[in-house]
């Protein structure tokens, strides 16, 4: 069994290109373990989003104190999801924490079952979480933005092998708009600090997929 995870927001890719990274591959438990925490997949989906940022930064963002956003993100290095990075600007003062993929492939055929339950229930907390936090802000939000985004549902009734196909549907459209989404997160990277980012109406977007047995 696989889960595809980036919120630790989102899905895996072999050509990943978000941060110039790639995609981890989490099939200890300590690895499981660790990510089972919401404060810890907040900070990674941050780092993976955000890019290179500093304890101080995190915590802003985030509203853990800076000494939690410290003690956690060491957690997250010791499995080999985030690791120290270089300070842009050479201020050695400071921390900066950069992620280590782009995103998580958890592989969960061997893991304890109780582990697996951990993390999946983290994942589902962390993706209502971050619709809240979307919410709180909705009514600030430009008209535009405010129009487009939304949640919605179906219970269909379907095989497995239906239940597979459409997954595989769904994630193909996926793929087509991450392609975009990768090529111009690369333009910006390579032209960083001579305006590639001219589209000021371009913003993060979280794509929520979640299929699953419907229980009343």
């Amino acid at each position: 069994m696989e889960r595809q995870s980036k919120m630790d927001e989102v899905r895996v890719d072999d050509d990943s290109v978000h941060n110039g990274q790639g995609t981890a591959v989490a099939e200890s438990e300590e690895a499981l373990r660790c990510m089972a925490h919401p404060a810890r997949m907040r900070l990674l989906g941050a780092l993976r989003v955000g890019g290179v940022q500093t304890v101080g930064e995190l915590s802003a963002a985030t509203g853990e104190a800076p000494g939690a956003v410290s003690y956690h993100l060491a957690q997250l290095a010791k499995v080999g999801l985030v690791e120290k990075a270089v300070s842009p600007d050479g201020d050695k003062r400071k921390s900066y924490w950069k992620s280590c993929h782009h995103a998580t492939n958890v592989q969960t055929d061997s893991a304890d079952a109780d582990v697996i339950d951990a993390f999946s229930r983290t994942a589902a907390l962390t993706y209502q979480m971050a619709y809240e936090r979307f919410l709180d802000v909705l009514p600030t939000l430009p008209q535009e933005w405010a129009q487009t985004c939304g949640a919605n549902d179906r219970v269909l009734r379907l095989t497995a092998e239906e239940t597979r196909a459409m997954v595989e549907d769904l994630n193909a459209v996926m793929h087509k708009w991450e392609q975009l989404s990768d090529a111009r997160r690369v333009a910006i990277e390579r032209d960083a600090g001579a305006g590639a980012d001219d589209d000021t109406a371009v913003e993060p977007v979280a794509v929520v997929q979640q299929v699953f047995r419907w229980v009343p």
